[in-house]
């Protein structure tokens, strides 16, 4: 019996991350921020040109330094291929 329910986790897991390759597949990640300020900077463009996103926070497990974890976290900004352009030039217009 205890086989059979870590049989089933193992299978839960797999799943899972298979669908996320399989979603992430139609995506590309066209920017990658450090820090609160800078997302929301680049999120602000994003959304005020109706460009779709994802965000993607890696995991830091080796950092120690909790007080200014606002200006080193990382955000990965991931959106559709086909809008790949338009995001890149809402990011990049002054």
């Amino acid at each position: 019996m205890k086989y059979i329910i870590i049989g089933m986790l193992i299978l839960a897991v797999a799943c899972v991350m298979t669908a996320k390759l399989i979603t992430y597949k139609y995506w590309t990640c066209i920017y990658t921020a450090f820090g609160h300020e800078n997302y929301f900077k680049v999120i602000s463009k994003l959304k005020s040109e109706g460009v779709r996103f994802k965000t993607k926070t890696p995991m830091n497990l080796g950092s120690t330094d909790f007080q200014n974890r606002n200006k080193t976290t990382q955000y990965d900004v991931w959106v559709k291929k086909e809008d790949e352009l338009a995001a890149q030039r809402a990011i990049h217009r002054a």
